[in-house]
């Protein structure tokens, strides 16, 4: 009986060629319709097949054959429950050569499912270039104002958001759109009138949440907002100071300067870090970030609250810290301890637990969390932020009409109403033309006036008539789709290059530069085209490209979608190093463009870019300064040769990929070396049958995971692939679930760690160092993996084995240079594929 059913989309077995520099095996060949006729059929019968399995009719020399059942019939193989014990059994060579043989047919068959004949499918905008796209048309600012965080995910391929057959549009989707719509022009719109400057000052009435109210009423009578928790614990207390009687918060969009009188607390305390799980040496930080009032509980985190802002607290004495930070209408600044404590609500309990005898003689024998609670705020000497007194002043430097008006509205934002009918056609052609990323027709300018004037029908003002009218080109097909190119050529026409180009190097629309360049006709130029790649990558708007690329190809969207454990890995959430490990391989790729840098270095660096919360992560703390604790820099790990011989430096060293390639708790070799193969050397291995049993930890230290994996690799079948994957992964167990180096298991008792490996062909290294110079050896694998994943960012689809030629004839001319990154991505734009 073959397996169930759910077992179907299982591929195992498939053999890829041999990477650095030798040769693998060649599989003995073998003829897979012989083997199921010699082993298989005589059970799987059409007339009666033994589990409802007919082998006879599958017919592997046709396309649309059954990848179900072929599916079933290589588990059943890799796992030796077929051919029944009672058959005839093949020998272990023509079993491994079947599976392979099999495997491979099935492979082949799903990329013939699965392709576009390398035509990319119409595809709609994704979410986060929709988001980039109405701050550009609209000149709205995103950083706390998010019109796609109703939409549902984008579907992924490979991790890229962007391939147009996934792209599906829904009802659901329809209406985010229209509420989306409606909500950007409202508010590019803006009040009516110049918004005059308010002033508010707030001193002596500062309630704290819930949880504290009660102790800080009695400790200070509400003198003082205090901080204690960093904004990331689970169940924060005393994270976000808010200003209770700024309930309805700004009263428009703008920016805002804000004074706080504030001091450091207890920086000296007796407790120790174990207790208060704080790093005492740092300065403590004040961080503002924005509270939605409309959403309210402002005391616990919000979907949407970016860091606007941070200082550098004095100890012991208090003085005043200025800020200018922007404020939507109806937000209000949150005060945040940056680098506050990791579970205040625990350090109650271990302070009583760990140090009663520090505690003053009045409180040692106070029992309960809630007396404890209040018996430490009041006499004890719990690490926080005072706050005083806040002022807060503005909308200050504010632009009339705003530039979120003048984009929507024009040049005349203010006009004169009503609007002639020569207005009300130049502002719609104005503005669908920018939306539309081309010229308007004169069907659609038609169509789009007398929607407007339907809307004068019923008594709307000009202005609310055209806003309505706006609405309608935002979700219209035009705005929301990509250009198709010509039926017949497949050539993309001027404005739809530009398009193109526009959203692989910026995620948004073209600029009035690619636009102007479209409308005279001169973009199908390749020295033309050259130089404006050349232009948007030295624009800060490239930045958009890198976050978004290096979020498709390393999957580094994926960082946090599986948390470290809050209680091992404390250091993680109370420096916020998500955002930091994303910034340091952001940084990193940045720079390696910026100087057109060979592509090897992505493993061969010995740099990375890191602050000081990286810093500590990575053992090298000493030399960065703690008063410029969070300024990033290049740092040369040359300069420290413990961490150089780790691996540290390139993209392996680095925490946001040693983290993304692990759970979160454990790390796991053949996870991390999967991730490897995928993602660098682009030479993906097939998940394993259902049946083969997970590896769990062995907490008692009586096994490695190397050990353990022994189990997996004595399986023929499965020893092809794990092979490939160990080895690598087993190079990175040198560093933790998020990216610390190691020596031992922590296990009881502990077990050091084996970082060596031995590759297909024999080449044996030791750790990530000596893997790289392994990896190295191949850099043409490297370079066509990232030429690949660069190419299907660009064109929003797959790419195929059709495609491989043209992947060739970029690669060629770089290849004497070692694929420098910039004319890399140069070559990719002025390539028949980029502009077909």
């Amino acid at each position: 009986m073959l397996l169930p059913h759910r077992f179907r989309w299982l591929i195992v077995g498939v053999l890829f060629p041999a990477w650095c520099g030798v040769q693998a095996e060649e599989p003995q060949q073998m003829d897979p319709v012989g083997f199921l006729e010699s082993y298989c059929i005589d059970c799987h019968t059409s007339d009666d097949p033994a589990g409802e399995r007919d082998l006879e009719s599958l017919n592997l020399g046709e396309s649309g054959f059954d990848t179900q059942l072929l599916q079933e019939a290589i588990d059943e193989l890799t796992l030796r429950s077929m051919p029944p014990e009672d058959g005839d059994q093949p020998s272990e060579e023509d079993r491994l050569a079947a599976v392979d043989a099999l495997t491979q047919r099935l492979t082949q068959m799903r990329q013939e499912a699965t392709s576009t004949n390398g035509r990319t499918v119409l595809r709609r905008l994704t979410r986060r270039e929709y988001r980039e796209t109405m701050s550009d048309l609209l000149n709205i600012d995103m950083t706390m104002f998010d019109p796609t965080l109703e939409f549902p995910a984008d579907n992924l391929s490979q991790h890229f958001d962007n391939v147009g057959d996934t792209l599906v549009m829904s009802g659901h989707l329809l209406e985010r759109y229209l509420d989306a719509a409606d909500r950007c022009v409202t508010k590019a719109m803006g009040p009516s009138e110049r918004p005059a400057m308010s002033e508010w000052s707030f001193r002596g009435k500062f309630p704290q949440q819930a949880e504290l109210r009660t102790a800080h009423r009695r400790a200070f009578n509400d003198r003082f907002l205090c901080l204690y928790d960093h904004p990331f614990n689970d169940k924060t207390e005393g994270a976000y100071g808010h200003i209770e009687s700024f309930s309805k918060g700004v009263p428009v969009d703008g920016t805002y300067e804000i004074l706080v009188r504030v001091k450091a607390m207890h920086r000296d305390t007796p407790y120790s870090e174990q207790s208060v799980k704080i790093d005492l040496e740092e300065p403590f930080r004040l961080g503002i970030r924005p509270g939605d009032t409309r959403i309210g509980d402002l005391p616990h985190r919000q979907p949407i609250q970016p860091l606007l802002a941070e200082s550098m607290v004095p100890d012991d004495e208090f003085e005043w810290i200025r800020f200018e930070v922007p404020l939507d209408r109806g937000f209000v600044a949150r005060f945040t301890f940056e680098n506050g404590m990791h579970d205040v609500r625990g350090s109650y309990a271990r302070i009583y637990r760990m140090h009663r005898d520090l505690l003053p003689e009045k409180i040692r024998k106070t029992a309960g969390i809630f007396l404890q609670r209040i018996a430490l705020i009041s006499e004890g000497k719990i690490p926080h932020l005072r706050i005083e007194e806040v002022k807060v002043r503005g909308p200050i430097a504010h632009a009339w009409p705003t530039a979120s008006q003048q984009a929507l509205f024009g040049r005349g934002a203010s006009g004169e109403e009503p609007w002639d009918e020569a207005t009300v056609r130049d502002q719609i052609v104005r503005f669908a033309t920018r939306a539309y990323r081309r010229p308007v027709t004169e069907t659609e300018i038609a169509e789009l006036v007398a929607f407007y004037d339907s809307r004068r029908a019923l008594g709307q003002s000009s202005r609310l008539a055209y806003a309505d009218t706006v609405k309608a080109i935002l979700c219209s097909a035009a705005f929301l789709y990509f250009q198709t190119p010509d039926a017949e050529s497949g050539q993309l026409s001027e404005h739809a290059l530009a398009e193109r180009l526009a959203y692989f190097l910026t995620s948004s629309m073209p600029d009035a530069t690619l636009r102007r360049l479209a409308d005279e006709g001169k973009l199908h130029d390749p020295e033309t085209l050259r130089q404006q790649t050349r232009r948007l990558l030295d624009s800060e708007e490239s930045d958009a490209f890198v976050a978004d690329f290096l979020d498709n190809w390393l999957d580094l969207r994926s960082l946090g979608s599986m948390p470290p454990d809050p209680r091992e890995f404390a250091f993680f959430y109370a420096g916020d190093l998500q955002v930091d490990m994303k910034r340091e391989t952001q940084m990193f790729f940045r720079d390696l463009i910026d100087r057109d840098d060979s592509l090897t270095e992505l493993l061969a660096a010995s740099h990375s870019f890191l602050n000081r919360d990286l810093a500590k992560l990575y053992g090298v703390a000493e030399e960065f300064s703690e008063d410029r604790a969070t300024e990033f820099r290049r740092f040369d790990f040359e300069n420290s040769p413990g961490q150089r011989r780790l691996g540290r430096g390139g993209l392996l060293g680095q925490a946001s990929i040693l983290t993304v390639s692990a759970n979160g708790i454990e790390t796991s070799p053949v996870t991390r070396g999967v991730w490897l193969l995928e993602n660098i050397l682009g030479t993906p291995t097939p998940p394993p049958p259902d049946d083969v049993p997970t590896i769990e930890p062995d907490t008692r230290g009586a096994k490695t995971i190397r050990d353990q994996l022994l189990k997996h690799r004595e399986n023929a079948t499965c020893f092809q692939c794990h092979r490939k994957i160990d080895p690598l992964g087993f190079a990175m167990e040198g560093f933790d679930a998020i990216g610390q180096s190691r020596k031992v298991y922590d296990t009881k008792p502990r077990r050091p760690i084996d970082t060596s490996g031995e590759l297909p062909g024999g080449a044996k290294f030791e750790g990530v160092e000596g893997l790289k110079q392994q990896l190295i050896k191949r850099q043409d694998f490297i370079a066509r993996t990232v030429t690949e994943r660069l190419l299907m960012h660009a064109l929003g689809r797959r790419i195929e084995p059709s495609d491989r030629a043209a992947v060739d004839a970029m690669l060629k001319p770089l290849e004497d240079e070692g694929y420098p990154a910039a004319q890399l991505i140069e070559s990719i734009v002025t390539s028949e594929l980029f502009r077909r």
